[in-house]
This record gives C-alpha cells, sequence and structure tokens, in this order.
C-alpha cells in the first residue's frame, strides 16, 4: 500500500519530481497538522484517517522553512487560502480545490465535520501567528524568543548586503595595507595575488560551516598515502598489460615505457623524453604501435604529468605554512568585521545562523510539526538547526527534489538532501512523487531517457562519496489526454569549414541569427508545428522562454529581435546601476549634495562628482565651460539652482522636477533603446520614493547605498522592463531565474558550449567533498611552480562537482516546458569533415543519452531538427526618431499607506517645508530622543538640515518634547512603540506613539503635531485618533486615552 503523502502520522521526507505539485501537498499535509488527523488522504478507500488518535496543532506549533521570502509568503497564502476555502459553506462548486474538500468532507461525520470547522476557523483567526518563513526569518525569531539565553541585543538591525559589502571591503583594505601586517602579506603575496582572497574572504566571513571546515585544514587533514589513493582514483592511470604486450618483442622501448608508467605509479613522472638525460628517448607512433602510443600520449598529458609529479615534502610543508598565515588575516578581518556590526549595532545573516546554532540544544521548544521546503536547497548547519528544533514528540517532514539542487554558489549542499534522506534514524522513508501536472508526454520521455543515463553513478570512486550527485527519477504525465503531445526539437546553426581566406569573405553564420529567425517565423504564425504558441503571442500571452547558461548572450539577442520588430523582456540583463541614465542623476544628486555643504574648495573626489553633474544629459555643459567653472571654483547657475529647489521639496520631488525641468526624456527620444532608457529612469525615481517611505530623508545615506552599488559591491540590479505587445510573451533569462516557473515552449540556447571552460582557474581553490564518510573542505594554490597535492585533488573534484550541477541545470531547464523544448546549437565542421561537439556541453550530453548522432544534426535530419525559412528577411522598419520635446507624464506613486485625514492636495513651497521639518522632528523623536539633546549639529546634518531657520525650528520642537510627559515617560522605561504599523481594508497606516498606562492598566495612543495649532485642526485629528483607537481596539489592545503633542512654539500642550 502506497503511503499517504498527506499523512501526518510519520516523520518522512519526500523525493519530488519537477511539476509533481509539492505546494499541493504541503498545503493539505498542513491542514492535517491543525486537524492532528488525515483529513485530506490519496486514497480513502486504502488509507485510514487515524481521527481516534488526534495530534492536533496550534498555527504557532507548527514550523515551516522554505527557501525565500517570496515562497515563504505565497506558501502562507495558499494553506490560508486553502484554510477559508474549507471553512466556506459557500464555496463554489466551479473553485478548483472544491471536489478535493468535498471528497475529504464525504469521508467524515457530522460530529468529525463540525470539529474540523471549528478547528480551522480558529487557525484561520490566529493566521498572523503561524510560523512560515525562512530559515533565517526562523531563526531570528529563535533569537529574539530567548534572548536570555542568546545574550544578544534583539533590536539590532539587519545589515544590508550592500552596507556589509562596503564595510567589508573597508576592512580588507584596512587589514592588508596594515603596517603590522606588511611582512605577512608580502610572504603570502609572492605566491598568490590577493585578488583570489577576496573570493574566500567573502565566505570565511559570511558562512559559519565553512569557516569551521576552513580552520580544520591542517597538514595532517588527509594523510599523504590517502591523497595518492585519492588521485588513483580521481586519475585513473591507464592499463598497459596490452601494451607490453605489443612492446614484448622491442626490449629497449619495453624498458623505458615500463620505466615511464612506473615514474606515473611513484610519483615520480617525468615527460618520455626526460627519463634518462644520457640516452635518447626512443621513438613511438601510431602506425608502428597502435596500442602503446596513445597510452605514452595519455600519459603525457599536462593533467597527468602534473598530477603524479614529484611530491615535494619541504614544499607541502611551506605550503602549510602559508595556509596558517592566509588564516591569520583572515582571523583579523572577521573579528574587525564583528567590531564593525557592534559599532554600528548591526546584525548579519551569519550571526543569526550560528546564533542560532548555539542556542537551539538550551532551547525547550514546543513544535509538533516541522516542515521544511526545497530541501535540496538546505545546507547541514541549517539541518542542524532543524533537527535541534525538535522535540521528542515533533513530527519532521522535508520535501525537495536532488535534480534541482542549482544554488550551490549560495551555500545550498546537495549532499545534506542526499544523506539525510535515507537516514532512517530522521526519517521512516522517502517516498516518490512523480506524476507531472506541467509538461506534455513527449517532453517527459525525453527528459527521463536524457537523465536516466546522465545520473548514472561513477562506479570507480570508491573512497569519494558521490553524494553530490542527484538520483534519477522518472516522471510521468498526470493527465494521460497528454501523453503523445508535445515536441522536443533541435534549432542548428551548421557552419561548413572554411579557410582563412573565405572567412575574411564572408560573414560567419551566428546561433543569435539562426533563434532570432526562428521566433519571428513562430511570431508571425509561420510555423504549423508551433501554432498554439503562435496564438499565445498574438493573444499577448506567456509563450517562450529562451534560456541560457549564463547573461553573456542575452542582450544580442534582444537587439537582433528588436531589429525584427520584436520586444522581449531580458532577465538578468545589464546592470540597472551601471547605465549611463542612472549614473548621470546620480551624479546630479551627488554634486547637490557636496554643494550644499558649502565647501569652500572641491576636494579632488568632490570634483570627480560635480564634472560628471555638469557633463552629464541633465546639466550638458561643454568641457570649455566645466574648466572655467573650476577655474573660478564655482558651479553652473542651473545646478545651483537645483541646490535652492532641493531644500524645499522631498527626494522624489526634486528628481521628478530636474527630470522635467532638464528634458532629459527628450534628450534619449533619438537614442536607440529610449523605452528601455525613459523606464529605467522611472524606476530611480520609484527607488527615491521607497526610500522615502522606509527611511528618515537623509539624501547622503541614500547616496551612500547608491554609490556602493554603483562602485564598489557586486550587487547587481535588472534594468527596469518597458511593456509592449510581446514583452509579457518572450522571455530571455538565465536557467536559474526560471526555477518554479513553467513556460509553453522553452528554448535552450548555446547548447554547444563547453561546461568545465566556467570553471574558474583560480590561482587559490577550495572545495569539499565526503571521504570516508567524512566531510573534508581542502584549500589549494601553488607554491611558485610546485602544486602541492591538495591542489592536485581540487582540480578534479571542482570538475566533477561543477558538471554535477550543470546537469541539474540542465533538468531545471528542460522541466520548464509545458509542450515544446527546443535545443539550439552552432555546430562547426572541421578541415577533416567531422563535426566539432565538446564532450562537455549540454548538447553532447544529451546526444549521448538519446543516441544522436551528430552528424545527423549538423545535416539538418528533419527527424530532429526544425526547418528555417530564408533567414536573409529584412529588418522591420524602424521609426525614424528625431529630436522632440518629450513631455513626462505626471507620476502617481500607487501606495497602500493611509494618509493623514488633514493631508491637503496643496504643495506650496512653505507646505512642503513645514511637511519636511515635521516628517524629520517625527524621525529624530523616534531615533535619537535620548541623544539628540548631546549631538544636534551632527543628527541635523545627518537629516541633512543645513538652513539656519530650519534647524532652529526642529531644535524647538525638540525642546517642547523635552518639555512634555511623553519624554518623561521614555526615561522611564515605559514600554511603548513607536510608528505601530497596523493594516486595513488592504491599507497600511502607522500611528506615530503608544505607551502602556499601568495605573489605568491600557494604552494611550500620542499623536506628534507640528505647525500652528487650530481648533478646526485639532477637530479633524481627534477623527484621526478616535479611528486609531478603534483600529487598535479591533488588534485586541486596550485603549485607555489618545492624546495630541504639539511640539511647534505655543503650542506644546496635549489636547
Amino acid at each position: 500500500m502506497n503511503l499517504n503523502k498527506f499523512t501526518i502520522q510519520k516523520s518522512f521526507a519526500i523525493s519530488a519530481g519537477a511539476g509533481s505539485g509539492k505546494t499541493y501537498t504541503l498545503s493539505r499535509r498542513y491542514i492535517n497538522a491543525l486537524l492532528g488527523f488525515d483529513y485530506f488522504r490519496e486514497d480513502y478507500q486504502t488509507q485510514d484517517s487515524c481521527y481516534e488518535n488526534l495530534k492536533s496543532a496550534k498555527v504557532n506549533q507548527i514550523v515551516t522553512i522554505t527557501y525565500t521570502e517570496a515562497a515563504a509568503l505565497e506558501m502562507k497564502g495558499r494553506i490560508f487560502e486553502l484554510v477559508s476555502k474549507i471553512i466556506n459553506p459557500k464555496l463554489s462548486s466551479g473553485n478548483e480545490d472544491f471536489s478535493s474538500i468535498q471528497e475529504a468532507n464525504k469521508h467524515i461525520n457530522k460530529e468529525q465535520q463540525d470539529y474540523v470547522q471549528e478547528t480551522l476557523k480558529q487557525a484561520y483567526t490566529d493566521s498572523s501567528n503561524s510560523k512560515i518563513s525562512t530559515i533565517h526569518a526562523y531563526c531570528l525569531d529563535i533569537i529574539k524568543s530567548n534572548a536570555d539565553v542568546a545574550r544578544i541585543d534583539t533590536k539590532l538591525d539587519i545589515i544590508k548586503e550592500d552596507e556589509k559589502q562596503k564595510e567589508l571591503s573597508s576592512i580588507i583594505f584596512e587589514v592588508l595595507n596594515d603596517k603590522a601586517n606588511k611582512e605577512l602579506v608580502l610572504d603570502i603575496s609572492q605566491d598568490i595575488s590577493m585578488f583570489f582572497i577576496e573570493n574566500l574572504i567573502n565566505k570565511y566571513v559570511s558562512n559559519t560551516k565553512f569557516r569551521n571546515d576552513y580552520d580544520s585544514f591542517k597538514k595532517d587533514s588527509i594523510n599523504l598515502k590517502t591523497y595518492k589513493e585519492l588521485m588513483y582514483e580521481l586519475y585513473p592511470l591507464p592499463d598497459i598489460n596490452e601494451a607490453l604486450a605489443e612492446l614484448q618483442d622491442d626490449p629497449t622501448r619495453l624498458k623505458w615505457f615500463k620505466q615511464f608508467h612506473d615514474n606515473f605509479l611513484n610519483f615520480n613522472a617525468l615527460d618520455w623524453k626526460e627519463l634518462d638525460e644520457d640516452v635518447k628517448a626512443p621513438s613511438m607512433g601510431a602506425k608502428s604501435f597502435p596500442i602503446a602510443d596513445p597510452i605514452k600520449k595519455e600519459l603525457e598529458s599536462s593533467s597527468l604529468l602534473s598530477v603524479y609529479s614529484y611530491i615535494d615534502i619541504q614544499k607541502e610543508a611551506l605550503f602549510f605554512e602559508k595556509i596558517d598565515k592566509i588564516k591569520d588575516l583572515l582571523h583579523q578581518i572577521k573579528s574587525k568585521y564583528d567590531a564593525k556590526l557592534d559599532e554600528l549595532g548591526k546584525i548579519d545573516f551569519d550571526t543569526i545562523i550560528s546564533k542560532t546554532l548555539e542556542i537551539i540544544p538550551q532551547v525547550q521548544t514546543n513544535f509538533k510539526y516541522i516542515m521544511v521546503d526545497e530541501f535540496q536547497d538546505t545546507n547541514a548547519t541549517q539541518f542542524e538547526i532543524v533537527k535541534n528544533s525538535c522535540n521528542a514528540d515533533t513530527n519532521l517532514f522535508v520535501v525537495g527534489d536532488s535534480k534541482q539542487s542549482i544554488y550551490s554558489f549560495q551555500g545550498a549542499e546537495i549532499e545534506v538532501f542526499n544523506d539525510a534522506t535515507h537516514d532512517t534514524s530522521v526519517f521512516s522513508s522517502i517516498e516518490p512523487m512523480d506524476k507531472n501536472h506541467r509538461s506534455d508526454g513527449v517532453v517527459l520521455k525525453t527528459v527521463n531517457k536524457i537523465f536516466e543515463k546522465l545520473l548514472t553513478k561513477d562506479e570507480h570512486l570508491k573512497l569519494i562519496k558521490p553524494n553530490y550527485e542527484a538520483q534519477a527519477q522518472d516522471l510521468f504525465v498526470f493527465n494521460q489526454k497528454r501523453a503523445e503531445k508535445g515536441s522536443f526539437k533541435y534549432l542548428i546553426t551548421s557552419q561548413e569549414y572554411q579557410t582563412k581566406e573565405e572567412k575574411e569573405l564572408t560573414e560567419p553564420l551566428n546561433e543569435l541569427d539562426t533563434i532570432t529567425q526562428f521566433i519571428s517565423e513562430v511570431y508571425h504564425a509561420k510555423h504549423s508545428a508551433y501554432k498554439d504558441i503562435s496564438e499565445k503571442i498574438y493573444k499577448k500571452e506567456k509563450a517562450i522562454a529562451i534560456v541560457f547558461d549564463s547573461s553573456t548572450k542575452m542582450l544580442d539577442l534582444k537587439q537582433r529581435l528588436r531589429a525584427k520588430g520584436i520586444t522581449a523582456k531580458v532577465s538578468a540583463s545589464d546592470n540597472f546601476y551601471y547605465t549611463k541614465e542612472v549614473n548621470d542623476i546620480f551624479n546630479v544628486l551627488k554634486a547637490i549634495d557636496i554643494i550644499s555643504r558649502k565647501p569652500k574648495y572641491l576636494s579632488g573626489s568632490q570634483k570627480y562628482y560635480v564634472v560628471g553633474a555638469m557633463r552629464s544629459n541633465i546639466l550638458r555643459c561643454d568641457d570649455n565651460s566645466i574648466k572655467e567653472y573650476l577655474e573660478l571654483n564655482k558651479v553652473s547657475d542651473k545646478l545651483n539652482e537645483y541646490v535652492k529647489i532641493f531644500k524645499s521639496m522631498t527626494l522624489s520631488q526634486a528628481v521628478k522636477y530636474i527630470y522635467d525641468d532638464s528634458n532629459i526624456m527628450g534628450v534619449y527620444a533619438h537614442y536607440d533603446d529610449v523605452e528601455q532608457r525613459v523606464v529605467n529612469l522611472y524606476k530611480f525615481l520609484t527607488l527615491c520614493k521607497d526610500y522615502e517611505d522606509s527611511r528618515e530623508a537623509n539624501l547622503y545615506k541614500f547616496l551612500s547605498l547608491l554609490e556602493n552599488a554603483i562602485y564598489f559591491s557586486e550587487a547587481k540590479e535588472d534594468e527596469a522592463f518597458f511593456k509592449s505587445a510581446s514583452t509579457k510573451s518572450i522571455e530571455i533569462c538565465s536557467i536559474h531565474s526560471t526555477k518554479g516557473l513553467a513556460y509553453p515552449l522553452v528554448l535552450l540556447g548555446n547548447s554547444d558550449k563547453g561546461l568545465y571552460s566556467q570553471i574558474t582557474s583560480d590561482a587559490l581553490k577550495h572545495n569539499n567533498f565526503t571521504l570516508n564518510n567524512e566531510k573534508k573542505e581542502i584549500v589549494g594554490f601553488k607554491i611558485n611552480d610546485y602544486t602541492p597535492l591538495s591542489h592536485r585533488v581540487l582540480k578534479e573534484i571542482d570538475k566533477l562537482k561543477h558538471l554535477a550541477e550543470k546537469k541539474r541545470l540542465l533538468y531545471v531547464a528542460l522541466t520548464r516546458a509545458e509542450h515544446d523544448v527546443v535545443i539550439s546549437a552552432n555546430l562547426k565542421q572541421k578541415k577533416d569533415g567531422a563535426i566539432s561537439l565538446r564532450e562537455d556541453s549540454y548538447l553532447h550530453m544529451m546526444c549521448q543519452a538519446l543516441e544522436i548522432d551528430s552528424d545527423e544534426l549538423y545535416g539538418q535530419n528533419k527527424s530532429y531538427c526544425i526547418g528555417l525559412e530564408d533567414s536573409s528577411s529584412e529588418d522591420a522598419p524602424r521609426q525614424k526618431l528625431e529630436y522632440i520635446q518629450h513631455t513626462l507624464e505626471p507620476i502617481s506613486f500607487e501606495t497602500n499607506t493611509l494618509v493623514s485625514a488633514t493631508s491637503s492636495a496643496d504643495t506650496t513651497s512653505n507646505d512642503n517645508i513645514a511637511a519636511k521639518l515635521g516628517t524629520v522632528t517625527h524621525k529624530i523623536i523616534e531615533l535619537y530622543w535620548s541623544t539628540f539633546s548631546k549631538n544636534q549639529n551632527d543628527i541635523l546634518d545627518k537629516m541633512m538640515i543645513y538652513e539656519p531657520s530650519q534647524r532652529k525650528s526642529i531644535i524647538e520642537n525638540m525642546d517642547n518634547f523635552y518639555g512634555s510627559d511623553v519624554y518623561e515617560l521614555l526615561k522611564s522605561g515605559v514600554e511603548h512603540h513607536f510608528e505601530l504599523e497596523f493594516t486595513v481594508d488592504e491599507k497600511t497606516g502607522f500611528i506615530d506613539f503608544i505607551y502602556f498606562d499601568k495605573e489605568n492598566k491600557g494604552w494611550v495612543i500620542v499623536d506628534f503635531k507640528t505647525g500652528r495649532e487650530t481648533q478646526d485642526k485639532n477637530s479633524k485629528y481627534q477623527e484621526q485618533l478616535n479611528f486609531y483607537q478603534d483600529v487598535l481596539e479591533s488588534l485586541g489592545y486596550e485603549v485607555w486615552q489618545t492624546k495630541l503633542l504639539w511640539l511647534s512654539c505655543a503650542n506644546h500642550n496635549y489636547y
């Protein structure tokens, strides 16, 4: 009898193939956990509900962990949407969940149905207390709930990634340039560039498990005997028995050949000609020695010669001395980084994980169920936390797919999935989910055949556990009507061999042109086999994903499609921050910030930004004018005008004014990609607004974040995308970005590319593997011309693990397709007529598994290949663009934030200034109420308030605040909340301040106000306070009183 996948009767794991309904399964299991019995079952005839043995749980006793915040929100939405459907007596029979709910209810009696309704209604009410989150959010919750054990300030902010990179870069620079480290750095840099250590530093600082593993790497981590055995296994030497038999009648060559081979066995490999300096090496040749000569050439390959070369014990010792010196630098950097976090009052994700791992064994949990989604993306540390979160009665359930583990670069360890799911001390069993709801039968059958061959275990590995490989699992079409539907075809660009002279005379064929032609023909409905896809494009529905293993060719393809009049959305495109238009507006804002501080002279770095602003497409000053301005220590009048404007506007208002005033849209109107540039400018404007909504009005800090993104960090932000008729239909994207998505047609581009070429040839390597069931983290780099043993091993470990992940990436790409797969490749003919195809390419993998000869693909065999019309069709006519006045439509920001009851549409300059001062006063009270009196000037500078009159107004407001009883209550340590967030009718609002009055046992709402007090305003504001009171009471707060606190002069009384 098959196990009910929804059951809560035992702890087990599920291996869920692509498109098999993971979320569907997990959400139903969650319902069963709430109810404590198997309400949902796969087979109601053979599987028991176990109602008599209830194990119900409240929402805060069920932990559900998934990989991303977006996935957590989607999961929570799906689960409680299902709850709402079960408790809805008027659920429409047309609803997709109606039949499964009806079937579940049909198999329980009236008493049990009442129990289900009562329990799920309570769960729905308590849904805000549910623990459905990422691992980091879960760990943060554990820390906050056990602050006494963690001994950590739970009010610490999580450092943003760009801020972290900026601080870390500064620390690395400081440590490497510290005079005390001069000899240390010099010694290390003789063998390895400091450039290569940066990746190691980032991983060391950000990953506790890696840090511990790396620190444990010592000279005796792996002994010499084991290293030799590893290399015999990773780099097997060819069998020479037949070669020796072939040379039996040639004593000279036989002796030389045996010595040549024995040197490899003894790790003293030498080139064939260098075997004996005093004797000339005997010649060989494939004609005379068809067996021995190929073996000689294989042994002479650079990889085997390097691996089996002499082992120098002294240089091995020197290597580990260098390792210790690198550790010294790493420890210094980590120590300074931790100190910087403390100084900033910040915490990072690694600290959250490591602190949770430290305290979790001491924490008493009451979790009845723990469920982990996307388990293939977990690492050892995270799974250790999950296991330690379980008590004696906790039911543990995980679901994932080893074949979709594609995030090793983000710390995912497929080894955890493979080892844990087969550990019977943790899980009673691992159950397959193999019914695919996404793809047509032809696609699935082809995918099954490919991966049955690709995921075969490497039998020659004995010492190393191949737990970095996924396990093959056939997928079966769920709907049998689709069993024979779908297609799997090849789009081949065939290039005949050409001499150097011929290449100079003719333009070579390009794969991107072939893809463009194919997309154009489908777009214009010229392919009957893809008429359904053409129809989807016509209806502006999702139709085609053109996926690549890397982003290098995406923008080129986008431009080629554009020339055909086809617009495609590009995911993972050029970095938004690197675009000319974003750099221009950044430089102008930077110049405004610099000039507003009224420096006597511009420093070198300040000139850089001011010149950049004046040279930008916004200010458009010529070089002669800029030179004159600098000589006079002045800037353009327009820039001075913007500085004045900025003092009376918010950030987003000022940016919008600059756009309009400079007619920047008109400037870009004659560019080929005007639409892209326009939406990038709009996106920047939205970033400004988002920043205003989430932080204090601080231009300097905003520019610092941007500066880091533009110049210092590797953080990437895709360009914004403009919409057109086909944008939704055609997407060009990386394979990684398609995870979890589905497309009617998937076209895999550049499938002939060699995958080993993507392995970085870093001078410094580090990786891990399981040796005799023990995880080993090792590091390797050359010492002058000597290759240490660890580096020799790492070269092949890198290749094995890299290729294993690439196979999984191919699986993800192919299983995104609902109906059609197209494999695009460029095949070249060599001089001898053979077809060139790298063995480490996706196409070669597929050809081998499917037993397709690459010659047939090159020859455009119609059984496999897609035929195209004459590819010389003209480009789509392009409308001639002129330099025109481009009016920017008034922008309105959609927001879910409730506005003040007295807000008006009047936005005069004085009102803007008053609003700005009021906002700044609110922020100072929230962030600096206890320190403002001591650090007035620094805080006002930070808030970018420079005008004396404005500074005076805020100081007066704060003086009035210090004279209020609210300040006295804060000093006494009263329980309070600033900016309390609430949601009503899907809109979010904030209450300035609430505190708990112990004497009257209720909360007091305080609304801070600046400006001139009037009776009319008091009346309107009191209405808003009454609204706040209703909201809080509906959320369960006991409100005792509401107050207005006027902060402006002569208004500092409660109303």
